[in-house]
């Protein structure tokens, strides 16, 4: 089952890179969270830091007016214009500071939903699941969890995928019209590895998941059946993003960006 696509570097020399998110002009923005750096990296190739958090940033994803947020492990969700400017939009819940947010996905109509796992795992099954609303309020979504990582919402915003990593599986969350929890399954289980990472959604329909220590991007069909694995350019993917037909993945353990030669999307192969 495992593909034989070749990926190709296009970013290397960082320390522990990981949330890819591409703005609308199709510049790749990612984070290196031991160096608290956000990097860019335009079409051309061509490589810049935009900007030092001074925390722990690991996943990102942009807002519709072009803003990046950031869960950062140690600053909480951060929000940053096109200029470099940083704003802390949330840090706490109930006067307790998050133990450190780790990915983030955007709800149709504005809401972030972000994880913070930090401390958590099968001993200490505390990791949570936050709803950042569009008002600035933060509510628990859903709790104790074995390290809730990454986070995709479905591509009408009618279900919540996250993945839980030491169970090494991924859980569907089936929402109700303000976004809560009205019911959850396995969705999948995968097997070798540690766990799931990142996660997005293909046009095929499909969900593309870094499988961290397995050195493969799986793919999920809309059944929960694993029907290929990627390769990611080494044994630690952890996140993933599309742009266009492309996938370009993060990988820790050769410390590089990798965009995939060639994915089938469901559709005929095409070559990039």
């Amino acid at each position: 089952m495992a593909s034989t696509l070749m990926p190709i570097v296009v970013a290397s020399g960082l320390q522990s890179p990981e949330g890819p998110s591409f703005s609308s002009q199709g510049v790749l923005h990612f984070v290196d969270w031991d160096a608290g750096n956000i990097y860019r990296l335009t079409q051309a190739g061509e490589l810049s830091l935009f900007v030092h958090t001074g925390g722990v940033p690991t996943g990102s994803k942009f807002h519709p007016d072009g803003r990046l947020f950031v869960a950062d492990g140690d600053l909480g969700i951060l929000a940053i214009t096109s200029e470099g400017e940083v704003t802390v939009m949330a840090a706490e819940w109930h006067g307790e500071k998050f133990r450190g947010p780790n990915d983030l996905a955007f709800a149709p109509n504005g809401d972030l939903y972000f994880t913070d796992p930090k401390g958590s795992d099968p001993e200490h099954p505390i990791g949570n699941v936050y709803i950042l609303r569009v008002n600035g309020e933060v509510e628990l979504f859903a709790g104790g969890f074995q390290f809730p990582n990454g986070l995709a919402l479905s591509p009408h915003g009618e279900a919540l995928y996250l993945a839980e990593t030491y169970p090494n599986r991924i859980l569907l969350f089936e929402l109700d019209s303000n976004g809560h929890e009205k019911s959850r399954w396995v969705f999948a289980n995968l097997q070798g590895g540690l766990g799931p990472d990142g996660m997005a959604f293909g046009v095929d329909g499909n969900l593309y998941v870094a499988h961290f220590g397995k050195g493969c991007v799986a793919v999920i069909d809309p059944q929960g059946v694993v029907i290929d694995e990627l390769p990611a350019g080494g044994q630690k993917p952890t996140n993933l993003a599309f742009w266009g037909s492309s996938l370009y993945v993060t990988e820790v353990d050769q410390h590089q960006v990798v965009r995939l030669q060639s994915v089938n999307l469901g559709q005929e192969e095409i070559k990039i």
